[in-house]
């Protein structure tokens, strides 16, 4: 029976000895949606107008490793 890559990757993923990709965020579980909350509302406060999506969570990122540091 042939395995297929989606079913390779979900036993990896669940195989204790499998190497992860390490946070950049040591000691947090889920930082990315704490970012990706703050980007959002940072976009609704500026009118979702496009261009500045990348700006938006730049900042939020910058402002999470900033409480990180504290």
């Amino acid at each position: 029976m042939k395995t297929t890559a989606s079913k390779q990757k979900a036993s990896s993923a669940a195989d204790p000895n499998v190497a992860r990709e390490s946070s950049p965020f040591p000691g947090s579980e889920a930082p990315i949606n704490d970012i990706a909350t703050a980007a959002y509302f940072k976009a609704e406060a500026r009118g979702f107008a496009p261009g500045q999506e990348l700006d938006d969570w730049l900042e939020a990122e910058a402002r999470f490793r900033a409480k990180q540091e504290h």
